[in-house]
């Protein structure tokens, strides 16, 4: 196992945006449009295919100084508004959730590829807001078939990627803040989930 150094859930929850279903706008975004020439440039420097790690909090009783861990995980930039996670591991969307029906649904679902609309936000070095779609899970549970989508926070700083042009490494962060019920939010998630990604360009 190794340190999230990525992961920085800790800040501020309550201003960032959830959804369901995309993007959330955000009105009060003062950062100056990106010219043309500058998102082709940033898409240049970081379309591709990726096999790297997936990094995620992982409670070690035997030792609680070490409490993330790490499985191997692809994905691909293919424009300049989106990136597709390869096979995300369904079960660890399960983490922190109260009810323990729901908590072992999601734990035996299949796992998912997850559609990002991602933006780009500075060339140097090249950023960008990384805006998961919430998988729809048809899941059996009290009885009865429900529609259950995990929800990221969206347009959000803590929802980011970013490229080391020296290392030529990709990191990324994602955070699962809320599960959806049939179209409406529950509080079946007491703790906001973060994952952190990073692998290198070839």
């Amino acid at each position: 196992m190794k340190n999230l150094k990525y992961l920085t859930v800790a800040c501020c929850l309550a201003a960032m945006g959830i959804t369901a279903t995309g993007c959330l706008d955000d009105s009060n975004d003062t950062r100056s449009e990106m010219s043309k020439e500058e998102i082709a440039y940033c898409l240049n420097t970081v379309r591709g295919s990726y096999d790297g790690n997936l990094i995620y909090v992982s409670k070690n009783v035997k030792d609680v100084n070490d409490n993330t861990d790490t499985l191997k995980i692809s994905w691909s930039i293919i424009n300049d508004s989106t990136m597709t996670i390869y096979d995300f591991p369904t079960r660890l969307l399960a983490a922190n959730i109260t009810n323990a029906e729901l908590k072992k649904a999601i734990e035996e679902a299949p796992d998912q590829d997850i559609t990002c609309r991602i933006g780009f936000i500075n060339s140097s070095p090249v950023q960008f807001l990384v805006n998961p779609v919430s998988p729809a899970l048809k899941l059996n549970f009290e009885g009865a078939e429900h529609k259950i989508q995990p929800a990221f926070y969206v347009n959000s700083t803590n929802s980011f990627g970013t490229f080391n042009q020296t290392k030529k490494e990709l990191y990324m962060q994602i955070v699962e803040g809320a599960i959806f019920m049939d179209e409406k939010q529950t509080s079946y998630l007491t703790t906001a989930n973060p994952f952190a990604f990073e692998a290198k360009k070839e």
